[in-house]
């Protein structure tokens, strides 16, 4: 099974397009580690919760991306590329700019090489707690994405 690294939570306030002015959503973008799923060579150097793009929620938009990098011997993400996304048009793009930005820091002082990684980052929203939004993640990381 996949080991998860990271779950974030955050309210969004909605005021905009089809959705009630001044609504809340609750919103959880979650991370799992798909290859390696452990002795990882690097970890985020920023441990804050991942930030649910405003557009998509705006839009309502939930689903997933994996998406597969390199981390450089300088911990920068490079070489992004979208393995698969659902919704395909605004998940991938809005996954692989919030991935590009990350910067990562070595596990151990020893090693400084570089690490391929995969990940899949999924996008939920509840509009009752954030107990709903996690719950939807969980089921929705069972499926498949893409």
């Amino acid at each position: 099974m996949k080991n998860l690294t990271l779950v974030a939570f955050v309210l969004v306030t909605l005021s905009t397009g089809s959705l009630a002015k001044n609504k809340h959503f609750y919103a959880d973008v979650q991370v799992t580690d798909i290859s390696p799923t452990s002795d990882f060579i690097w970890k985020r150097a920023n441990q804050n919760t991942p930030k649910y793009p405003i557009e998509l929620a705006r839009s309502g938009i939930r689903g997933c991306a994996v998406l597969s990098f390199d981390i450089s011997e300088s911990g920068e993400t490079e070489n992004v590329e979208i393995i698969s996304s659902v919704p395909k048009k605004h998940l991938g793009k809005y996954s692989r700019k919030m991935l590009k930005k990350w910067k990562w820091v070595p596990v151990s002082a020893v090693e400084f090489t570089s690490e391929k990684r995969t990940l899949r980052l999924d996008f939920c929203m509840g509009e009752e707690s954030t107990e709903q939004s996690q719950q939807a993640c969980k089921q929705q990381t069972q499926l498949a994405c893409g």
